[in-house]
């Protein structure tokens, strides 16, 4: 007789199919999310994000690019702070993408662009953007982040500012790599474990 999984195991893997849904307030208003395993931080918003959202100066014309979106917090926030604004949300996986679509829908964001892309390669060629935000992964390789900041660079207005948030591990490269594209680099706050660094086009 072949081997068959726990039947404890198999209802468990029925609940684990099933969409995780929470609400949690962000800059003092809450949002509600629908998320599933296997994207980033599923049954709350991360700690990195929500710290990096504390420090961003939102302007409400703000045209924005939520690099990494996830499940979409940083670039729905921006679409709540900045309502004269449009604003883009793009992960190179297609679920995050998908569960950030629905994000914005299921809270009435009507001015976003949430789609599939790897950086800034499927981003329409005519957006040029004020504000650029992201949850910068450790682990995606230094050649990455550095096709990522030279993409912005290259998008991004006269005055736009770019916020990052890393592990502090990364701070360093942070300040290098920024000065290196951007001529500038501003640690904007260091916490325990996080640290957010700014850069501005001038």
């Amino acid at each position: 007789m072949s081997h068959r999984p726990p039947s404890d195991l198999l209802e468990k893997a029925k609940h684990w199919r099933e969409d995780i849904n929470f609400r949690q307030d962000v800059l003092g208003k809450p949002f509600d999310f629908a998320t599933t395993w296997g994207i980033f931080s599923p049954q709350k918003l991360d700690d990195g994000s929500l710290m990096l959202l504390d420090y961003v100066d939102f302007q409400t014309d703000d045209d924005s690019i939520d690099l990494g979106c996830g499940y979409g917090v940083l670039g729905m926030a921006a679409a709540r702070e900045c309502p004269n604004g449009q604003h883009t949300l793009i992960d190179k996986d297609f679920m995050a993408v998908e569960y950030a679509r629905r994000n914005c829908e299921k809270n009435g964001l009507q001015n976003v662009d949430v789609h599939l892309s790897n950086g800034f390669n499927h981003v329409h060629k005519t957006k040029d953007f004020s504000l650029v935000m992201s949850n910068l992964p450790a682990k995606v390789g230094k050649e990455q982040h550095y096709l990522y900041f030279l993409d912005a660079h290259a998008r991004m207005r006269k005055g736009g500012r770019f916020y990052v948030v890393t592990i502090n591990g990364l701070r360093q490269f942070m300040k290098r790599s920024f000065t290196e594209v951007f001529g500038n680099s501003e640690k904007v706050k260091q916490g325990k474990t996080y640290t957010i660094t700014m850069a501005t086009k001038d």
